[in-house]
């Protein structure tokens, strides 16, 4: 019973952990987790501010150089001077002497424009000032046949990159009467890549590809695992776990802009404080379940005092099997659940033969080990249901729940050869015991037995396996009729 009831005590713990777990639970999924998840959403809209930023600071730098390019060509003297040679009225050199101080007047107004070469019609060079033109990119542009401002694809330039726009040059009464190469300055928009994304070491770095090749990326990040993770989604299409990659294309000059994020670095501050709150509900369930077993423990400390109490006032100080006051109020409810439920009962009587021999012979300290060893015996044979007892002296029951005749006879067969094999010791000796068993069965429906019949039907059986010759089971059953009053029994 003890165990029974540190098992329950233990259930009861069990609840109230398992219930502030529950409340946890409930907590995270219901309460923490969608504010988690909204506080990540909105954090990820940063991804995409941060890269509207950038794409309208790149596309303002673009359109910047479109408008030079177009200003430089429209300007009015130096494009009636050009037609004036187109048509013979000047030479090479007077326009060059004309037109070359006043676009390198433009350069120096705008600091973007660092090389300006001017061409005619078909496409021959006329002049240049600031950085001369590399060989070949004339070429790419098709002046003899353009009629439209048109971007290259940035030029390496000995270890700077350039940016090339070509640039009709046009008249409402000549058309076209040549071009402009320029040459631009790359800084403020690498600049803008470099300022782009977040912090100097970077979660989230933004840059401009083209042709799925990385033109522009920050230099503080050349090398890193962002910029390796881009390559391989440029090359692949696959982006790596861990990472998120956004994109926006330029209007008309073909480049895109990329946001690669490192979402371990990225959320690391939201799950820093989710965590941290995470952690304070933790600790404060802990707390609320140690102090529900704080207050608890007293309380069950004392129930499990007198609980223990009872089970040493219900069972033989001996044997440790429930002594006899506690044997005559558990047969009393089997009998009423039996008759209640229609259900037979059987009982055994049994009693150790020549007891009085072993105590005289051996002394009664080796007497109380018999004792002892039957009752152990007795506990192993008996089944989960059944009820063990010590009766008085060396006379045991054994009450058997739901038991027919045929089921209890077994039992009672095999706890008699069990116990005729035991072999004990006393003084260096080797002895045995053997038992005598009454065996009484309550037939359901015979309500006017009493529990006295049932003990003393039980006492008659006893009698008759001792006067039979000991070491014996004896069966009896009750019916519709009590039995009479047991006869004496002789000696044992």
């Amino acid at each position: 019973m003890l165990k029974t009831h540190r098992y329950l005590i233990g259930k009861i713990y069990l609840v109230a952990g398992l219930s502030l777990l529950l409340l946890t639970v409930c907590f995270y999924k219901f309460g923490f987790k969608p504010i988690s998840d909204r506080l990540r959403a909105e954090h990820t809209l940063e991804i995409g501010h941060s890269l509207d930023s950038s794409l309208w600071l790149v596309q303002g730098i673009l359109d910047k150089h479109k408008d030079l390019s177009a200003q430089i060509a429209s300007r009015t003297a130096i494009r009636n001077k050009l037609i004036a040679y187109l048509h013979g009225e000047t030479n090479l050199a007077d326009l060059a002497s004309f037109s070359a101080p006043k676009l390198a007047e433009s350069m120096q107004a705008n600091g973007d424009i660092i090389g300006i070469s001017r061409f005619d019609p078909q496409g021959n060079l006329l002049f240049s000032v600031g950085e001369p033109l590399p060989q070949g990119v004339a070429e790419r542009c098709g002046l003899d046949h353009l009629n439209a401002l048109m971007m290259l694809k940035p030029l390496q330039i000995g270890s700077a990159r350039r940016l090339i726009y070509c640039s009709p040059i046009m008249d409402k009464v000549a058309g076209h009467v040549g071009a402009d190469i320029l040459i631009m300055n790359e800084d403020d928009v690498q600049d803008v890549i470099d300022t782009s994304g977040s912090g100097v070491v970077r979660e989230m770095a933004i840059s401009v590809v083209v042709d799925d090749r990385i033109l522009y990326w920050p230099a503080a990040l050349t090398g890193s695992p962002l910029q390796k993770v881009l390559d391989k989604f440029l090359k692949s299409g696959v982006t790596e776990a861990g990472y998120i990659i956004r994109s926006k294309d330029t209007q008309q000059h073909g480049w895109q802009l990329y946001a690669v994020v490192d979402q371990k670095q990225f959320f690391a501050d939201i799950n820093r404080y989710l965590f941290t709150v995470l952690g304070v509900i933790a600790f404060v369930a802990a707390l609320l379940f140690a102090l529900t077993v704080a207050v608890l423990q007293p309380i069950i400390r004392a129930l499990l005092k007198e609980q223990k109490l009872i089970e040493l006032s219900n069972h033989d100080g001996l044997t440790g099997l429930y002594n006899h006051a506690h044997m005559q109020e558990l047969l009393s409810n089997e009998l009423a659940r039996s008759k209640r439920y229609r259900r037979p009962l059987s009982v055994l009587m049994i009693d150790i033969d020549h007891f009085k021999a072993v105590n005289d012979t051996y002394g009664h300290p080796v007497g109380d080990d018999v004792l002892r060893s039957l009752s152990q015996r007795l506990q192993l044979v008996a089944r989960t249901q059944d009820i063990a007892a010590r009766y008085g002296g060396e006379e045991f029951m054994l009450i058997l729940p739901e038991t027919g005749p045929e089921a209890a006879a077994v039992v009672a067969e095999r706890l008699r050869a069990d116990i005729a094999s035991m072999r004990l010791m006393a003084e260096g000796h080797e002895f045995m015991v053997t038992i005598s068993i009454g065996l009484v069965t309550y037939d359901a429906g015979a309500n006017e037995v009493t529990q006295r019949d049932i003990v003393e039907a039980a006492d008659k059986a006893l009698y008759a396996s001792k006067s039979g010759g000991r070491n014996r089971v004896t069966a009896d059953i009750l019916a519709a009729q009590a039995h009479d009053q047991a006869h004496p029994q002789p000696e044992k």
